[in-house]
């Protein structure tokens, strides 16, 4: 992992690794979330804050997915912002809910289309979405340790889409 720290470093983001023990995920977002693997917990919970230099996109930590909405961007904002949109159509909140139940989110860019990056249940992959399409992501990665392994050595380089997004 360091050295993905260091690539990241290298492209102007601020990467505070965590020392302290403890739970990343609040009660609430993982019993939602259950179905997460441990190696996810270990990525995420090694950090302490991991942000690109302008803050326009971070890799979300346990403090993202423990602050209360209202607090700046919360870990499930896409989510929020899509049931926002619905204003009434309960189908379509379902709908919404149903998806983000079977995709965790980890990763944010806010300087684009809202684009994110997302566990997804069914497969363990890693997928990639957009406003206003956020539940039709693609798939970027087979696993999470593939797309760390990926996300290293888009870091450490001239980055391709979608990574660029997240790394520029």
């Amino acid at each position: 992992m360091t050295t993905l720290h260091d690539a990241l470093r290298a492209r102007g983001w601020r990467v505070e690794v965590e020392t302290a023990a403890g739970s990343l995920l609040p009660p609430e977002v993982a019993r939602r979330y259950a179905w997460l693997g441990p190696e996810v917990a270990a990525f995420l919970g090694s950090l302490r804050t991991c942000c690109s230099g302008d803050g326009a996109s971070w890799i979300l930590t346990a403090s993202d997915y423990a602050r209360p909405a209202g607090k700046g961007y919360t870990w499930n904002e896409y989510e929020r912002m899509a049931i926002e949109s619905a204003r009434g159509d309960e189908a379509f909140v379902r709908d919404v809910r149903a998806f983000w139940d079977r995709h965790f989110p980890f990763m944010l860019a806010v300087h684009s289309d809202y684009d994110y990056l997302a566990v997804r249940r069914d497969d363990g992959a890693v997928v990639h979405g957009f406003a206003p399409f956020w539940e039709d992501p693609t798939a970027v990665a087979a696993s999470v340790e593939a797309f760390l392994e990926a996300f290293e050595a888009q870091a450490t380089g001239e980055a391709e889409y979608p990574y660029r997004l997240f790394l520029d």
